[in-house]
């Protein structure tokens, strides 16, 4: 063995004289090996082996292949890291390990910013009893939902050793009729933009946009029936923006969604007009604002010269009391003089 290549011989079958297909699959570090062959009479090998040359890796204690991915002497891989299921049906994700002793496996979850633990210290944890069963080989759904879409990674560790494996699980689920935002008149020359929206397909559509049921290429300039239009399609977002809007875009539009799950769906056509400035009716509002504000100043400084504004509310009249000093007698004597007057 030079430096540019390794031989690597595989004993893995010896004495065969059962007739069939047989496949070898592992993962050894430095690569990932899947071999398969047929054995049929009167062909009844003692030993066979396989040699494989590879180029020499770069020292590492850590090394990564399609499907493989280890540190130290374990190693893990899978059979599919893309998984597509339709929902409600079972799935398996595989996950096979090597070179570990008495090794401990975790499946997490992630989807987004959330993450999740499927399989701890090689059990299912509570919110996954009821429909997920661990093996040695993976993990099993006995049914799955658009929620269990995302990325599972299969963690193993022996307390010396370390490897894992990510599989991307995506259920798919066909989208719903989609729900648009179109405004029933806009001002040519403004920015206008409308919306189309779907929540349920998975994976997540793209969108497409019709003009009175001609579908509208991403690109106006490209296609002569509408080279008049200035516009832009998202077709991840659903967004269609007119920049500006001109008198060639009044129409019936509506919204298309397809993910290649089922079959696509299509919005209702909604009437959008696009209409000049009406530059004489802006004035003529003006106009009459003005005359309307100026009756109502002039009423207010009519009132406040005719003195409405220091007029003071009347009343009953106010009860005035008078009280005298009793004048100066001798003791004993008692007479009232002085009284209330009302």
């Amino acid at each position: 063995m030079n430096d540019k290549e390794i031989v690597l011989d595989i004993r893995g079958w010896i004495e065969l004289s059962i007739r069939g297909s047989y496949c070898y699959h592992s993962c050894i570090p430095f690569a990932f090996l899947a071999s398969c062959f047929s054995i049929h009479p009167p062909l009844s090998p003692t030993s066979l082996f396989f040699k494989l040359f590879l180029l020499s890796p770069s020292p590492s204690s850590s090394f990564s292949s399609p499907g493989c991915l280890a540190s130290g002497g374990g190693s893990v891989s899978t059979s599919q890291d893309h998984v597509k299921v339709d929902e409600n049906q079972p799935v398996t994700l595989s996950c096979y390990f090597s070179g570990f002793y008495s090794p401990r496996v975790e499946w997490k979850f992630v989807k987004g910013s959330t993450t999740s633990l499927v399989c701890f210290d090689n059990k299912i944890t509570g919110p996954y009893q009821d429909r997920v069963e661990f093996s040695q080989t993976g993990i099993h759904f006995r049914t799955v939902t658009r929620k269990d879409t995302g990325t599972y990674t299969c963690m193993v560790t022996d307390g010396t050793n370390y490897g894992e494996i990510a599989v991307q699980l995506t259920v798919l689920v066909p989208p719903s009729k989609p729900n648009v935002n179109i405004p029933s008149s806009a001002t040519i020359g403004h920015r206008v933009i409308l919306t189309c929206s779907e929540g349920e397909g998975s994976p997540p559509p793209d969108y497409q946009w019709y003009k009175d049921g001609a579908l509208m290429p991403l690109d106006p300039k490209k296609n002569r029936a509408f080279s008049n239009s200035s516009y832009t399609i998202n077709s991840k977002t659903g967004e269609l923006v007119f920049d500006p809007l001109t008198a060639f875009d009044s129409g019936e539009y509506s919204c298309q969604v397809n993910n290649g799950v089922g079959t696509a769906m299509r919005s209702e056509a909604i009437r959008m007009e696009a209409a000049e400035l009406n530059v004489g009716g802006i004035v003529a509002a003006v106009f009459v604002t003005l005359i309307l504000l100026g009756l109502l100043v002039f009423g207010v400084w009519f009132a406040y010269t005719r003195g409405y504004f220091n007029r003071t509310s009347k009343g009953s009249a106010t009860k005035k009391v008078i009280y005298s000093q009793p004048s100066a007698r001798s003791d004993g004597e008692f007479r009232q003089t002085s009284s209330f007057l009302v």
